[in-house]
């Protein structure tokens, strides 16, 4: 055979080898990718997370948007929310829908889903029911709180170190004085000649009533106010600059809104709650029943930096009266 032939014969053999050789690894790439979709559909479960708020800055609503992101990042799982789902029948829809999509958990942004989970729970017992905060009372029901007296309490320290009236506010968004008396013990204990205001607004959102109380409050002498709304916050500081008095803000850190007006804030990281309870899903005893108290461990909340208006001793101080409580078993 001429040797032009030879090559060209094994010229194309060579080709032939490749091009098999080549098809092989895309198959088998094809395969692998194809597997690999498939695995990560079939591992991802469905969860589905209803807020009664907007999802906006400084929502209440917007925890629970940051907490679906969390957990859709660290777990494997595609979570679903719904937003201004306030009636019963936007619930009943709302869990048909989640049901229709085989959610696995259903979790309430508040303990206003409580009472519709209580009565919907038993229908789907399949499913695991949770809320942040509130009541439960079926075996798939949970409730995933945090008991913040602690915080709560170190709190009314630095609030009675800044009042000259000795009478300090406290305007909660819904009556929760004996299910917390963290602040009121604090101030027992830290400034037992001070008088506490308590004053509730029954929403999280409404300004103009939080700012009436407030002024009722302002107009008895009250300088220092624990303000414990998300939304409505924002109307008390601007009011609160006005009147050149202290506040203590709620949910995250509020010093932005009035550096010179806001002591510190009781900070919830709300969205932590949710990386709690999708541990429990995917531990081995699974989501627990009843309620799940989270603490300091847990991250769910602390006390914001102090404002400018506190001596380093004062800082000092207050941080090593958290230290101290958060060695001990409980505050107050």
């Amino acid at each position: 055979m001429p040797q032009s032939n030879q090559s060209k014969l094994l010229l194309w053999t060579t080709i032939i080898v490749i091009l098999t050789f080549l098809s092989i690894i895309l198959f088998k790439t094809e395969m692998i990718l194809d597997n690999t979709t498939t695995n990560n559909q079939i591992e991802k479960t469905k969860i589905t997370i209803i807020t009664s708020d907007v999802i906006e800055d400084q929502s209440w609503g917007s925890l629970a948007y940051k907490g679906k992101m969390k957990i859709e990042e660290q777990f494997p799982i595609s979570a679903e929310l719904f937003s201004e789902i306030k009636t019963e029948e936007q619930m009943k829809n709302t869990i048909t829908k989640a049901v229709a999509e085989d959610s696995k958990v259903i979790i309430g942004h508040g303990r206003e889903f409580s009472n519709y989970f209580t009565k919907i729970s038993t229908s789907y017992p399949d499913i695991h029911f949770v809320t942040i905060h509130g009541t439960a009372q079926h075996p798939n029901q949970t409730v995933y709180t945090f008991d913040q007296n602690k915080i709560e309490y170190t709190a009314a320290l630095a609030a009675g170190m800044k009042t000259k009236s000795n009478k300090i506010g406290l305007i909660d968004a819904y009556e929760a004085r004996k299910r917390l008396p963290g602040f009121e013990q604090g101030l027992k204990q830290y400034k037992p000649e001070a008088v506490l205001y308590y004053s509730v607004v029954n929403s999280r959102d409404d300004g103009e009533k939080a700012v009436e109380l407030m002024k009722e409050m302002i107009d008895q002498g009250v300088d220092v106010i624990f303000t414990k709304g998300n939304g409505y916050n924002r109307d008390v500081i601007d009011y609160a600059k006005k009147k050149n008095i202290f506040v203590i803000g709620y949910l995250d850190d509020q010093s932005y809104m009035g550096e010179e007006h806001v002591l510190t804030s009781v900070v919830n990281d709300v969205p932590q709650a949710y990386i709690a309870v999708m541990k429990d899903f995917y531990s081995e005893g699974g989501i627990s029943q009843g309620k799940v108290v989270l603490n300091e461990k847990d991250g769910v909340y602390n006390l914001a930096p102090l404002g400018p208006m506190y001596t380093e001793e004062e800082k000092q101080y207050i941080r090593s009266e958290i230290d101290k409580l958060n060695g001990e078993d409980g505050a107050g």
